[in-house]
C-alpha cells in the first residue's frame, strides 16, 4: 500500500519524466538548447489595448526556436506576401537574432521584413523578393530605382495588422547583405529605431520562431524582474487558471481513483 509520501514521489517522478520527454522532443525538433525563449516586451503584439491572443507573440509567451543555417531558411514578409506563407498573424517568418552578433545581448524576436543583398558596386542593394510583388505594394523615393538596384528610401505599403507604410532608408544602411527586421507592434524597422544601421547578418540569427506556449514565460519574467512592458491582464488570469488546473487535476484524479467517486 502506498503512503502519501510515496504517492507524492510517484506523481512528481511521472511529472519530471513527462517534462523531460517534452524538452527532449523540442530539442530534437529545433536543434537548439534551450529550445525556448521568453518574450519580454509587447513589440510583437497585434493590439493597442494590451490584450494577448493565441497565435500571436505576446508579452510573457514562451516561443519555440528552430535553428536556421542559411538565408534560404528564412522566408521574409515580402516573400511570404507572394507565397502566402504566414506565421504569428502576418506574412513571413519571425526571427530571433543577436544585435551585431553580440552573445552578451538579449536576443531580439522580430519579423524579417525583407532581405537585402549588396550589389557588386558595393553601394547599392538588390531585393529579389520585390521582383515578384505588384508595383502597388512598394515604391522608392527615387523613381529610377529598380528591385535590383535600390539607392533611396524603399517604402512597403499596407504592411502588417495596422496597414502602415514601412520606410527603409537604404542610403543610411551599412552596405552589408542581411535582413531588415521589425516588431509588428512598433512603427519603425530595427535598423532605424534601435540605432543599428546594419542589416541582420545570417550569422547573427539564432533561429526562427515556431510555435508558442502562451503566458507561462511570465513566471520567469517576474522571478528575474525582466518584464519590459506591462503583462496583459488576460495572460495573467489565464496563467493562474492553467496552473490551478495543473495542480488540482492530478489530485482530483487520485481522489476519484481512491474513492471510486
Amino acid at each position: 500500500k502506498y503512503t502519501p509520501a510515496l504517492l507524492f514521489l510517484r506523481d512528481a517522478g511521472i511529472a519530471l519524466v513527462f517534462v523531460a520527454s517534452i524538452l527532449l522532443a523540442m530539442y530534437a525538433y529545433t536543434g537548439l538548447w534551450p529550445p525556448l525563449v521568453v518574450v519580454e516586451s509587447d513589440s510583437m503584439m497585434h493590439t493597442e489595448d494590451n490584450v494577448s491572443h493565441i497565435g500571436v507573440i505576446d508579452t510573457g509567451d514562451l516561443v519555440l526556436v528552430k535553428s536556421v543555417d542559411s538565408v534560404s531558411g528564412v522566408e521574409t514578409y515580402m516573400e511570404g506576401y507572394s507565397s502566402g506563407h504566414r506565421t504569428y498573424g502576418d506574412y513571413g517568418d519571425v526571427v530571433i537574432y543577436r544585435v551585431n552578433g553580440n552573445e552578451l545581448t538579449t536576443p531580439i524576436i522580430h519579423r524579417a521584413v525583407i532581405y537585402f543583398e549588396v550589389n557588386e558596386d558595393g553601394n547599392t542593394f538588390r531585393a529579389e523578393s520585390l521582383r515578384y510583388v505588384d508595383d502597388e505594394k512598394w515604391s522608392t523615393s527615387d523613381p529610377s530605382d529598380t528591385w535590383d538596384r535600390i539607392t533611396s528610401v524603399l517604402r512597403i505599403h499596407d504592411y502588417g495588422f495596422q496597414s502602415e507604410t514601412v520606410s527603409i532608408d537604404t542610403d543610411r544602411l551599412v552596405k552589408s547583405s542581411g535582413f531588415i527586421t521589425k516588431g509588428d507592434h512598433v512603427n519603425d524597422v530595427d535598423q532605424v529605431r534601435m540605432g543599428q544601421n546594419t542589416p541582420v547578418d545570417i550569422d547573427w540569427v539564432v533561429g526562427k520562431a515556431r510555435g508558442e506556449i502562451p503566458w507561462f514565460g511570465l513566471l520567469k519574467l517576474w522571478a528575474t524582474d525582466s518584464l519590459k512592458s506591462d503583462a496583459p491582464e488576460n495572460s495573467v488570469r489565464n496563467l493562474w487558471i492553467s496552473m490551478a488546473v495543473i495542480v488540482i487535476g492530478p489530485i482530483s484524479i487520485d481522489v476519484v481513483v481512491k474513492y471510486k467517486i
